[in-house]
């Protein structure tokens, strides 16, 4: 487990109690916590500006779709952003670089929706050559195979329920279990960002 996942199940379960030692009453307790966040309608919204993708607004598919990518959808760049605040973006992981051919670096979410504005704005054709880029997404999740939930806590409230986990995770600054292994590169990166720095103090 990566230094950044530990950090952000602490904030999870801030209780230090590990949810198998827990009682009955105090993994209620914190269920109801958590029941609060996914329970404000503001935490579910939508984020990403590629409202001609099929998958806009469907959180399963849009999960399944950026995870066989080794990617994040829109929603959780908020988290990788804020995750890589203090990271040059050219030390950063590129999230995008396989869903993108056209993003060979990293790059913030802010400048990613500018991208994208820009390019509708002077191309007439930039939206439909999107329309066509996603009908490849979509084929993916035709597949149930590629929808499933990957979670093992089976016995959480919100397994399968990918708008709700990912609004829970998001809003402690982490990432769903199905996407451990992207997360994994990101703290990789961020981690050796941190020790170079901190190898440059010491000389």
């Amino acid at each position: 487990m990566n230094q950044l996942l530990k950090e952000h199940l602490a904030k999870l379960n801030p209780t230090g109690i590990r949810w198998d030692d827990m009682t009955e009453d105090q993994k209620e307790a914190l269920r109801r916590e958590w029941d609060a966040v996914v329970g404000n309608p503001r935490n579910l919204t939508c984020t990403c500006p590629r409202h001609f993708c099929e998958n806009n607004h469907n959180c399963q598919f849009c999960m399944a779709t950026h995870r066989s990518y080794g990617s994040l959808p829109d929603c959780l760049r908020l988290v990788d952003d804020k995750l890589n605040a203090e990271v040059p973006l050219e030390k950063r992981h590129n999230i995008h670089s396989h869903m993108n051919n056209n993003q060979p670096v990293a790059i913030n979410r802010e400048d990613y929706h500018n991208r994208i504005a820009e390019a509708v704005k002077h191309d007439p054709n930039a939206m439909e050559a999107g329309r066509q880029r996603a009908k490849v997404w979509h084929d993916l999740v035709r597949d149930p195979e590629n929808v499933k939930c990957r979670c093992k806590k089976t016995d959480c409230r919100f397994h399968g329920n990918c708008t709700k986990c990912i609004a829970l995770h998001r809003a402690f600054d982490g990432f769903p279990a199905c996407c451990e292994s992207i997360h994994d590169k990101i703290a990789a990166a961020i981690l050796a960002y941190r020790a170079e720095q901190a190898e440059a103090k010491a000389e």
